[in-house]
């Protein structure tokens, strides 16, 4: 068996295996928000990684391959932006106004209360790129003097808990149009957020995909310009 769990093969296969799982759980749960498809996978990873004793370098033999593809599938979210660029284009200005607001609320508020409550400024740093989407969040935390690993873990939390918890506050706000769903998504959940927007229309999933896209943009050229501030 030790031979089986040193193969890069089979971390990669385990890790497709835990997504396909999960998303067979979450059609027979009836599509509930709090139970993503990543979660049942993350957990059936990890449980897997700790009776095995497997450590983070030997999953990353085959992890690797997946990490790879994270880039060519945010690339694929250009389609959903396409098809509806006219009406994206139309509220264009409300678009950018949105997501720099929304965007330089995130960086504060996880920021500050990290920095103030904790006290922690490794923490407080990997914090900043909590909402981007994982490759954009693990090139330039180095540079703000926080962990890569805690970042991935940030981004996916802070991903799972946006699509709990955005759509049902914005039909209690009753906010809850297309274009508002979409940005919120995109903005505060980054990739998971715009996966939960593709089941909920083309227009909420070209608004997230663009918000998203804008976030991580304005993350990764911003961010850095920080840097001296914060570390």
């Amino acid at each position: 068996m030790s031979v089986l769990f040193n193969m890069p093969l089979f971390w990669a296969g385990l890790t497709i295996g835990g997504f396909l799982l999960g998303q067979r759980v979450y059609q027979l749960t009836g599509k509930q928000p709090f139970l993503p498809p990543m979660l049942t996978g993350i957990i059936l990873v990890i449980t897997t990684l700790k009776l095995t004793d497997t450590s983070y370098e030997v999953y990353m033999t085959g992890g690797h391959y997946l990490h790879d593809l994270l880039g060519p599938v945010i690339v694929m979210l250009a389609v959903p932006l396409f098809q509806q660029l006219k009406a994206i284009s139309q509220n264009a200005v409300r678009i950018l106004l949105a997501v720099t607001l929304g965007s330089a609320t995130t960086i504060f508020c996880a920021w500050g209360l990290a920095y103030w409550w904790i006290g922690e400024q490794t923490l407080a740093n990997t914090l900043l790129t909590k909402s981007i989407t994982t490759p954009v969040a693990v090139a330039i935390v180095p540079q703000l003097g926080g962990e890569a690993s805690l970042a991935a873990g940030f981004v996916i939390l802070t991903g799972m808990i946006g699509v709990i918890m955005i759509i049902p506050m914005l039909s209690l706000l009753k906010m809850n149009s297309p274009a508002a769903n979409g940005i919120t998504l995109g903005v505060c959940a980054h990739a998971i957020g715009t996966a939960r927007a593709l089941e909920l229309g083309e227009q909420e999933s070209a608004y997230a995909a663009s918000a998203m896209t804008l976030t991580a943009t304005l993350h990764a050229v911003v961010l850095p310009l920080l840097a001296p501030l914060v570390t």
